[in-house]
């Protein structure tokens, strides 16, 4: 008989966690659905005065559900950490069953209801509600009985843990539902109030792409990922190289910086790796490399881009295994350092090319930082025009200021050497200055001495060529002081046949004053308005191909100041060999150190017409 109560008893149970569940899913109104949950827990077990507390975002655990008691007198109702008997639940996470309340002192009774415990004995049974292993709450029942308490509470414990559960379960669920939404939101609004980043010592910047690249090493910082900092020279790679580990947990460990463009391979690996004594010539004692010197700091390798391939294979391993082995030495060396590299050259353009590593590539491209050229970012010009004013007036004890005009002229520029050319035209100009004024007339453009405007006669093919060259087009000639051998001046040079002279500007559009190309025509005026007069000189342009007709079926131009200039010139490589094009190709090759991929692209082919033609015309390739 005792048996079958317990298989009758067990079959409850299980039909009431069946309820529970359905009542669970049934309705999205927390309080209502578990006021329904502890209805049946009555109804089905006699468990009587169920209670149901959750913890609220303050960590005060509150009365959600009663039998017998109204949300509003429920609301009012809160235990605090280890409070009574429902706060030690909350704070063990453990059940507790006390067999009589009417004898328990931590029994607070504040929910009321209890003054029938002189005539019957009620128990109390506690359990707490858990959710992914944290307790979120407490479910109480009352077991109430004339006869005393009887018997065991251990299935009472381990059903209510199971309804618990189920509880725990349900008041998960909307805040997991919640969590992508929420986090979604938080990040738009992150990302809308985002902090402009905070300040670099030395770095001067408004413009929004410069601020960009500050939050970017404001988030590379903290961490040992490998930096690449690309952009133009000048500007200011192996300053943002500093910030990085100024503001790195390395700070406090060693900075070094090397580059890479200045030194031979032989001398580079000596450097880097260190050699032992006797290794080589001259080699009397042991010498410690960049790489020991920076352990638990930070190596610069400025012009990466520039170190020979053989040489990239020894650095690949040193990054790959964080070891190496000195020069003439076998003993390997562990070194931890942060890697930030630096180049002014198109890597993937040089991979393709064969001249770097690709795997070297992917190990120092983890994180690219573009630094954007001045002429991109024109915001900054006038701060830093008035940052290196006052960094000259420092260094030198003066007092000394700019005058707005000057600062106009600045900011039409193009820039071309970036910063580092903005810096040496302001302390150009701070040297020319007679009374602390930097006025129009102190720039390079007043006294014709812009750079800019000579590296702008020219076609600029960035550092992978190592020079410039003259562009193919009428628009971009080379200019030569009058009275230059085999030149004639212009004054007594009524024609030129081969060298055709640019067509004179209308009167008052400026045809006075020289051209500056260095940008300061991006004003109302297509000349550099700080410029003076000056006397025209003649343009020579690089040869053009000879046509293929008879020269007497083309007119010759009559005089300099009336020829048009004549378009510009195709090279094809089917031409007979009239030794135009062969001229061409042999300038080129000797300005590029006969390096076919950089004279095509001063010549605006493509490799593979240079090579053709050099096979075409029988050029030798000389060899270095």
């Amino acid at each position: 008989m005792p048996g079958a109560m317990r298989q009758s008893t067990s079959n409850l149970e299980l039909l009431t966690i069946y309820e529970v569940s359905k009542i669970l899913g049934s309705s999205l109104d927390l309080q209502q659905t578990l006021r329904e949950v502890l209805r049946a827990l009555a109804y089905q077990l006699q468990m009587h005065r169920g209670r149901v507390y959750l913890v609220g975002e303050d960590n005060v655990l509150r009365l959600v559900a009663a039998n017998g008691l109204s949300n509003e007198a429920a609301a009012q109702i809160e235990f605090r950490d280890g409070e009574g008997i429902t706060g030690r639940i909350l704070k063990t996470g453990m059940p507790a069953v006390v067999p009589n309340l009417a004898e328990e002192p931590l029994f607070l009774n504040r929910t009321g209801g209890r003054e029938d415990l002189d005539e019957q004995v009620a128990s109390l049974v506690g359990v707490p509600i858990k959710a992914a292993g944290v307790v979120v709450g407490v479910l109480t029942i009352d077991r109430i009985s004339d006869e005393g308490p009887q018997g065991h509470f251990g299935s009472d414990v381990r059903f209510l843990t199971m309804v618990a559960n189920l509880i725990g379960q349900t008041v998960r669920l909307p805040h997991v539902a919640e969590e992508p939404l929420r986090d979604a939101e938080t990040f738009r609004m992150q990302k809308e109030l985002r902090p402009i980043a905070a300040p670099i010592n030395d770095v001067v910047c408004t413009s929004p792409n410069m601020l960009e690249v500050m939050a970017q090493v404001h988030r590379v910082a903290p961490f040992k990922s490998t930096v690449l900092i690309r952009g133009e020279s000048g500007t200011g790679k192996e300053l943002i190289a500093r910030a990085i580990h100024n503001m790195s947990p390395r700070k406090d460990a060693p900075f070094i910086r090397v580059n890479c463009a200045a030194l031979p391979e032989s001398l580079l690996e000596s450097e880097l790796f260190g050699h032992e004594k006797g290794a080589f010539t001259g080699a009397q004692k042991d010498h410690k490399g960049r790489f020991e010197l920076a352990s638990g700091g930070t190596l610069f390798l400025d012009e990466i881009g520039d170190i020979s391939p053989n040489f990239q294979a020894k650095l690949l391993r040193v990054l790959q295994e964080q070891e190496f082995e000195r020069v003439g030495g076998s003993k390997t060396i562990k070194t931890d350092v942060r890697l930030i590299c630096a180049t002014n050259l198109n890597l993937e353009e040089a991979i393709g090319h064969g001249k770097f590593r690709a795997d070297l590539y992917f190990r120092i491209n983890v994180v690219t930082i573009h630094l954007p050229p001045l002429r991109e970012r024109r915001q900054d010009i006038g701060p830093l025009a008035r940052h290196f004013v006052a960094k000259f007036a420092k260094d030198n004890g003066m007092t000394l200021v700019m005058e707005d005009e000057a600062l106009e002229v600045l900011n039409r520029c193009t820039w071309p050497g970036n910063v580092r050319e903005l810096e040496n035209c302001i302390e150009r100009a701070a040297t020319q200055s007679r009374d602390g004024i930097i006025r129009t007339e102190s720039l390079s453009c007043s006294l014709n001495l812009c750079n800019s405007s000579v590296l702008f006669q020219y076609r600029t093919l960035g550092a992978s060529v190592g020079g410039l060259a003259p562009s193919m087009g009428p628009g971009s000639v080379n200019r030569v002081p009058p009275g230059r051998p085999g030149v004639p001046a212009p004054a007594n040079a009524p024609k030129a046949p081969a060298m055709p002279a640019p067509v004179p500007e209308p009167a008052g559009a400026g045809s006075a004053w020289p051209a500056c190309a260095s940008g300061c025509s991006a004003g109302p005026s297509p000349v550099c308005g700080a410029a003076q007069p000056a006397v025209p000189v003649p343009l020579i342009p690089l040869p053009l191909p000879e046509p293929s007709a008879p020269a007497a079926a083309a007119p010759a131009p009559t005089s300099v100041t009336n020829a048009a200039p004549p378009p510009a010139a195709e090279v094809p490589l089917d031409e007979p060999e009239s030794g135009s094009l062969r001229d061409r190709l042999l300038w080129a090759m000797e300005r590029t150190g006969w390096v076919q991929a950089k004279a095509a692209r001063l010549l605006g082919m493509t490799t593979r017409q240079v090579s053709y033609a050099l096979r075409k015309y029988n050029i030798e390739i000389k060899r270095f």
